[in-house]
């Protein structure tokens, strides 16, 4: 009875100390979890911030289909185009 304890505590020390060394490893472990989470963030914020450029572009696209005045100023500012009667001057 007292060997088939010894063997069983045997057992489970063995049983701990692979389950620490699976903790701590660097490519299954506590260390890859972390670097794993890290890049999980990343991504996050990456899309988060292509998220919110895609409203942007969306409301800029809203106002461009609907707005000809804003339209017709980008133009001037972008493309230096003027109507018949302006005269422009580009100062340096």
């Amino acid at each position: 009875m007292r060997k088939k304890k010894s063997i069983l505590i045997l057992l489970f020390c063995c049983l701990n100390l692979t389950m620490l060394y699976k903790f701590f490893d660097a490519q299954s472990g506590l260390p890859a979890y972390k670097e794993l989470h890290a890049k999980i963030e990343e991504i996050k914020n990456k899309i988060e911030h292509v998220e919110t450029l895609n409203r942007q572009r969306s409301s800029e696209i809203r106002v461009l289909k609907k707005d000809h005045k804003y339209v017709e100023r980008l133009i001037k500012r972008e493309l230096y185009f003027v109507s018949d009667n302006e005269i422009m001057y580009i100062l340096k």
